[in-house]
């Protein structure tokens, strides 16, 4: 589509047949018009909007005046306004008729009008903004900066004449539901409401942090959806931490989160790091073992091959902290956390076993010691 440019640059335009059949209209004079799609029966005249007539063999721009009315020298005026191109269309070609023959007269869109959407809430950029024609809600909320952290993106209202469309601009833009995206109109009012303050639950990325309102039956995916969290560079998240209020921390893995329910005002923090845990003492393979959420004591102990002929596993102690003290834990529920470091004792024959070899070792140098002495003196 195609529009004059100094359409752009004038407040209205009133050619008539005759200097308009003077004026060249060169490609140096002309700017593209983009749309995303063809103007159908549905597009309503206005102010702004641009219309092409020919007049058999002249051909001349006008603008919609800020009333609806074209003009048009030596034939008269019509009101289009709220008129479709069709309806605006015929009512021109009944008015230039007159003078014209009718077959050799044509009305065509040349620019599309350019309106102002007032725009509040939780957005960088509020109040009015000139909008392009056919603009839709996400185009428009790039123009105004995009979202706040704290916007409640879930029920975005775009205020119609006396109906309000309510959008869920989450689910649009991480679903893909295309037809959820509203083509903005004259005279749309936008608002994004924030989330209130009160009961959320806050999730913490790397260098970022943001929370969403609380929702009982929502689970840790649908909150890191809501948070933008699919739209965010991926850093390769290891696992996650959840801290609820009252309840001591646990981990749980990526692939929990589409069925971990949490509580109000929970904080939730994804991990870039890796976990390990380190096991030692009586086992066949000491050192470092990925953390497993799902894991306690007893498997760890096990992966790390304990001897039951020289470890045993009911003495088993976990040692945790900065300053690390011993743990007494039950090795088959209690939670293990990453940086723990797992102590597998040795049996008491084992220990047992130890002492008397070191008894032995003991008096054999004694003894030692003694005849050396004694054959000295």
């Amino acid at each position: 589509m195609v529009g004059a440019v100094f359409a752009e640059n004038t407040p209205y335009i009133n050619l008539t047949a005759e200097n308009a059949a003077s004026m060249q209209r060169s490609s140096a004079t002309l700017t593209p018009s983009y749309a995303e799609n063809p103007v159908d029966s549905t597009y309503l005249l206005g102010p702004g909007d641009f219309l092409d007539i020919g007049l058999e063999n002249n051909y001349l721009t006008v603008q919609i005046y800020p009333d609806g009315g074209v003009a048009i020298e030596e034939c008269g005026s019509v009101n289009v306004l709220g008129k479709t191109l069709a309806e605006a269309r015929e009512m021109i070609l009944d008015l230039v008729s007159k003078r014209y023959k009718r077959e050799y007269c044509f009305v065509q869109l040349a620019v599309l009008k350019k309106f102002r959407v007032n725009a509040m809430g939780a957005i960088p950029l509020v109040g009015q903004q000139l909008v392009e024609p056919q603009t839709r809600l996400s185009y428009f909320l790039r123009q105004v900066g995009g979202t706040l952290p704290n916007a409640n993106t879930e029920d975005i209202m775009v205020f119609r004449g006396k109906d309000t469309l309510h959008i869920n601009y989450s689910a649009m833009s991480s679903k893909g539901l295309f037809e959820d995206d509203v083509m903005l109109e004259q005279g749309d009012r936008v608002f994004v409401p924030f989330v209130e303050m009160g009961d959320n639950v806050v999730l913490i990325f790397p260098g970022y942090r943001t929370s969403v309102a609380y929702q009982q039956d929502r689970t840790l995916q649908d909150y890191f959806e809501l948070s933008g969290g699919t739209r965010m560079h991926n850093f390769g998240y290891k696992a996650l931490c959840v801290r609820e209020p009252g309840q001591k921390p646990k981990w749980i893995t990526l692939s929990e989160m589409k069925q971990t329910k949490v509580a109000p005002n929970t904080e939730v923090e994804f991990s870039v790091q890796e976990m390990l845990v380190y096991v030692g003492g009586a086992v066949n393979i000491l050192g470092r073992y990925p953390y497993d959420p799902s894991w306690h004591a007893l498997d760890y102990a096990a992966a790390a091959g304990i001897n039951t002929n020289t470890g045993t596993w009911r003495q088993i102690r976990v040692w945790r902290g900065k300053k690390p003290e011993p743990l007494s834990l039950s090795v088959t529920e209690d939670q293990i956390l990453p940086g723990d470091y797992i102590e597998v004792p040795k049996s008491h024959y084992e220990s047992f076993k130890d002492f008397t070899l070191f008894l032995a070792s003991l008096l054999t140098v004694i003894s030692s010691a003694f005849i050396i002495y004694v054959n000295y003196k």
